[in-house]
């Protein structure tokens, strides 16, 4: 149990601290008014350095310049003078002006040079005091959030201002440059690359002006800071190569303020640019999306169109019946999938006849190219095969196996001539198609069968042969492939044997 005297010492400790915290508050909050003091006075400082400065150069510039012509003037009228052209009388009155010339250039420098000397000292003064006021209210902030870190709220708008004003100070400016700078790794490279050039070029130019900057106060780790900064801007310009940048130059000299704010110019316009640019272009992507949504619908909606229409194919007698429904479903099939799909030109082949009228002349044409081509083909082909006519013209033919393929087939059937020729996918797990091949054998519904070796198994040609050779219809097997060329092959090899 506590002694009285430890009670005692506690309750002067307790009381001592809340009386430092009191006495605290009142000194932030005298200190946060002694910063914004002092930060509206530097930056009032720092602005008219920046709005006056560039002209006062100017001015200096200009005076340079005049004291170059007065000085060339003056050695004109010194040869005029000695060679006569110009009188004594005449060069008392040069001399008078030349020496009027020299006093208006001195006092323009003069006064340019005292005017840029106070406005510069001023900003000097001014960071200089809004340097103490800074540290002051820090360390006395410092010390509440210790004593009594319930009210940093209450501090909340100082807080702000402190931050703010770092701003001001050339190792703010450091600090808040370097910290851009890194930042630079993580959205540099979505920037357009005229803003990308903007953008550096506004870097490269805030190094440059603190470059140049007497800065006494600045630490030597911002120091250090700084000389990093160079480097890593200068492998930010390799790697993105958004353009020529003249600052990068360490020759180059200019009003860096009035550069820097030129660069802050394009880079506004430039994103302007950028900005009207993205939005066209999410306009576009939008406009695909909607399109290629539109589509989606629309060829799903073929897409029953097209198997509505094998299905009126399926159940109707074309062309004595049926055609109104081939028609309508066939329109629907070309909003969706277009005049030129491969599957429906496929399917209507042997309809041509049926597409009139202006809804079905694109249909019309890629159906007449199509059987262009395949005159040309079947020309050809038809040279080649002519000695095989005599076996194959106007027979009736079973080909079985692999997956059946519509032009295939088709062109088979034209080069020789068959009447018929039935391609039928076979698939070993379903022994009752096998079944249906044997009775077409029995009734003699072909005249001829085809077996496709690679794309059956073995017990197809071992159940099928023997019957064919029972009902005197040949049944030969294709070795390699199903086009013309094998197939005109093995029937020359087979009919051969048989004859």
């Amino acid at each position: 149990m506590a002694s009285s005297l430890e009670r005692l010492a506690e309750m002067v400790r307790q009381a001592e601290a809340k009386s430092r915290a009191q006495k605290l508050g009142v000194e932030t909050r005298q200190a946060a008014e002694n910063l914004r003091a002092a930060e509206e006075r530097a930056r009032l400082a720092d602005k008219r350095l920046h709005e006056e400065r560039p002209d006062l150069q100017k001015a200096l510039e200009e005076a340079e310049a005049d004291e170059v012509k007065l000085k060339d003037l003056q050695r004109k009228i010194a040869f005029l003078l000695s060679s006569g052209a110009v009188t004594r009388d005449d060069a008392v009155v040069y001399t008078a002006e030349c020496d009027a010339s020299r006093r208006e250039i001195d006092q323009k420098r003069r006064t340019s040079l005292s005017s840029l000397e106070t406005i510069t000292r001023s900003a000097s003064e001014a960071r200089k005091a809004l340097q103490t006021a800074m540290e002051l209210y820090a360390t006395i902030r410092k010390e509440l959030d210790r004593l009594q870190p319930q009210l940093a709220g209450d501090f909340a708008g100082d807080d702000r201002v402190a931050r703010s004003a770092e701003l001001l100070l050339p190792a703010g400016q450091i600090q808040a440059l370097s910290r851009e700078v890194d930042d630079a790794v993580n959205h540099f490279g979505v920037l357009d690359p005229r803003e990308q050039l903007a953008q550096l070029t506004i870097w490269i130019g805030r190094f440059r002006r603190l470059q140049d900057l007497e800065m006494p106060d600045v630490g030597e780790e911002d120091r250090a800071l700084l000389l990093r900064i160079f480097p890593r801007l200068v492998g930010i310009s390799k790697q993105y190569e958004p353009g020529y940048i003249e600052a990068f130059r360490q020759g180059f000299k200019t009003d860096w303020d009035a550069y820097v704010a030129e660069a802050e110019q394009q880079l506004q316009l430039a994103s302007q640019n950028a900005r009207r640019g993205k939005d066209v272009e999410q306009r576009r992507r939008d406009q695909q999306v909607r399109e290629a949504e539109r589509k989606t619908i629309a060829r799903e909606s073929a897409q029953n169109a097209l198997e509505e229409l094998k299905g009126v194919i399926a159940r109707f007698h074309l062309p004595d019946e049926g055609v109104d429904e081939f028609q309508d479903a066939l329109s629907r099939v070309i909003s969706g999938y277009g005049a030129g799909d491969p599957d429906l030109l496929e399917l209507v082949m042997p309809y041509r006849d049926l597409l009139t009228g202006g809804d079905f002349r694109a249909v019309r044409k890629h159906l007449d190219r199509i059987k262009q081509v395949e005159d040309k083909s079947d020309d050809s082909l038809n040279e080649q095969f002519a000695d095989l006519l005599s076996w194959t013209k106007n027979r009736r033919v079973l080909m079985i196996g692999g997956s059946a393929r519509e032009d295939i087939r088709r062109t088979l059937q034209r080069v020789f001539s068959f009447d018929e020729l039935d391609w039928e996918n076979y698939e070993g797990t379903r022994p009752a198609m096998l079944d249906s091949f044997e009775q077409r054998i029995r009734n003699h519904g072909v005249d001829l069968v085809l077996l496709l070796k690679n794309f059956i198994s073995h017990h197809v040609p071992e159940r099928l042969r023997p019957l064919c050779e029972q009902n005197e219809i040949p049944c030969l097997m294709v070795e390699h492939g199903y086009g013309p060329a094998q197939v005109a092959e093995t029937i020359r090899r087979g009919m051969t044997k048989l004859v």
